[in-house]
């Protein structure tokens, strides 16, 4: 096994790699396909998208949340059991990045501006629509909003990552099979040579790419609407539809120029500024605003989440009959399975030398400990607004909708209306770019037929899926799809990932179980 760095191992990974064609082209055929229908008839397509959309959450709501509470316990079995001291790549094996790069990769890879945007505002929904019969608006709302939202942003959700993250480090690691295509990992579990499997093969492989740019439709259908809308507030715009396609096309160039340089020289690069940009905007807002509140609340919604943990994890809302539980924790774990797809590739190809247990537990616990205090901070400081009577925060919500209700929260800032609103769009825009680049490495490894330990897809390929990942937004842009929308989207992805996740999860436990590669010294931890 080669030890080649990153950087090397790209340029001789430009030279070998093939792609395959029929994933490539299929894919974007339907983009255009879909773009199509979306522009010639908005109306009906985006109805037809919510009523399938709630009609799946309807009838399947409860599945999700009990498999939600499934991947926790599994994946807490897997990396504190037999199987967790396994290293990838080998037991001398060792990192190619530090345990803080490899975090951050992970971080911004997998959250995307949506959790910057619902760090801002979840708890407002939470706070006028509250769940188990809570008066809305009332002290008792008020101190229940930040805790679902760290419910929802926390293990629960991040442990979905684990569904395909496993079978995928098996397979490439342990299997040695080449192949980052879902299709073909799950052929390789396994170990089917039949021309069928190699047919069903294909379809799971499209199915893979067709959920991976669906998931980045809903990540940039949120973040570039808000971006547009802080910089038509800060410079008086008034076409916020132009703003909007300039700032695609532009978040557009930084991530495909990233993407470009490979994984250390690209999106390690980008994903450290993302989360230095991050952590000063954080300090900012922490000190230059309500900042005991802040401490306080964060403490004490760590606390009703852990006490109400259970209630939260089975909340289908079935007495009350308000839809929160489907309406709130399904959406984010269909949002999440979209994400699955993706982070799954980029997991595989950052985790040499990481064990099983780092592996899980990095994308976990120190994961959901960053959006708690992205939540925590920026939840907390609106709150403190609300409560204290500066401004009414959720009635602008109501009234005018998310982007006003996160820009009044925004102006008063220690930063000033202007360089407050700037500071967000930034951390807004990195947080995009960082995502789609994570985006475009997926669906180029999962369009390249044979990538190897030390291969990257090529940059051309990833190139060209950043063009595709730019088309879909762009569409739903013009659209002006809302929440709503992009909600029901997500609740469609979730569901082909989510089952051949299970299939091929199965099949890697019972191949771990045969194959004993807890005993195996080539493999094990020292």
């Amino acid at each position: 096994m080669t030890d080649l760095q990153p950087d090397e191992a790209s340029k001789k990974g430009t030279l070998k790699s093939s792609f395959d064609k029929t994933l490539v082209i299929i894919p974007i055929v339907l983009v255009a396909v879909l773009s199509l229908w979306f522009f010639t008839n908005p109306e009906g397509s985006l109805e037809a998208l919510n009523n399938f959309g709630n009609f799946f959450v309807a009838k399947t709501g409860w599945f999700f949340l009990l498999f939600s509470v499934f991947m926790v316990c599994f994946s807490g079995w897997w990396a504190f059991g037999k199987y967790g001291k396994v290293r990838l790549g080998g037991r001398d094996a060792q990192p190619a990045y530090t345990m803080s790069a490899y975090v951050m990769m992970l971080f911004s890879a997998g959250m995307a501006a949506g959790s910057v945007i619902f760090s801002m505002s979840e708890w407002i929904y939470y706070y006028t629509g509250p769940p188990w019969g809570i008066e809305p608006q009332s002290l008792e709302a008020a101190e229940m909003a930040l805790p679902y939202a760290y419910y929802n942003w926390g293990i629960g959700v991040s442990c979905l990552n684990m569904l395909l993250a496993i079978p995928f480090c098996y397979s490439y690691y342990i299997k040695k099979n080449p192949s980052l295509q879902l299709g073909d990992v799950a052929v390789a579990l396994i170990g089917s040579q039949k021309k069928s499997s190699q047919i069903a093969a294909k379809i799971i492989n499209l199915v893979f790419i067709v959920c991976v740019l669906g998931s980045l439709s809903c990540t940039m259908g949120l973040g570039i609407p808000n971006i547009s809308k802080c910089i038509s507030v800060v410079f008086g715009f008034k076409n916020e539809l132009l703003v909007s396609v300039i700032f695609t096309l532009l978040i557009a160039a930084i991530f495909s120029f990233s993407s470009y340089l490979g994984i250390s020289k690209g999106l390690q690069k980008l994903s450290q500024i993302n989360i230095i940009w991050a952590f000063i905007f954080l300090a900012l807002m922490l000190f230059g605003g309500s900042t005991l509140f802040i401490f306080d609340n964060i403490t004490n919604s760590l606390g009703l989440m852990i006490q109400n943990y259970v209630r939260m994890a089975f909340n289908a809302d079935a007495v009350f009959g308000r839809g929160f539980g489907q309406a709130w924790s399904v959406f984010f774990y269909c949002y999440a399975w979209g994400f699955v797809a993706m982070t799954a590739v980029v997991i595989v190809k950052v985790s040499y030398g990481r064990t099983f247990r780092e592996m899980i537990l990095g994308n976990t616990l120190a994961i959901s400990a960053g959006l708690w205090v992205l939540f925590g901070i920026n939840s907390s400081n609106g709150m403190a607004l609300q409560l204290q009577g500066k401004v009414d925060v959720a009635g602008i919500l109501q009234t005018k909708g998310q982007h006003e209700a996160v820009i009044a929260i925004l102006r008063e800032s220690i930063l000033g209306p202007t360089m407050g609103v700037l500071a967000f769009t930034v951390m807004m825009v990195l947080f995009v770019a960082t995502t789609m680049d994570a985006a475009s490495l997926a669906l180029a490894g999962a369009s390249t037929k044979n990538l190897k330990l030390n291969e990257e897809p090529r940059p051309l390929l990833r190139l060209i899926w950043c063009l595709v990942l730019t088309a879909v937004p762009l569409t739903l842009t013009f659209l002006g799809a809302g929440l709503n929308s992009l909600q029901s989207l997500c609740n469609l992805i979730g569901w082909p990932i989510m089952i051949i996740g299970i299939y091929i999860l199965i099949k890697t436990v019972k191949l771990a179980k045969a194959e004993k590669i807890d005993k195996d010294p080539a493999l094990t931890a020292r």
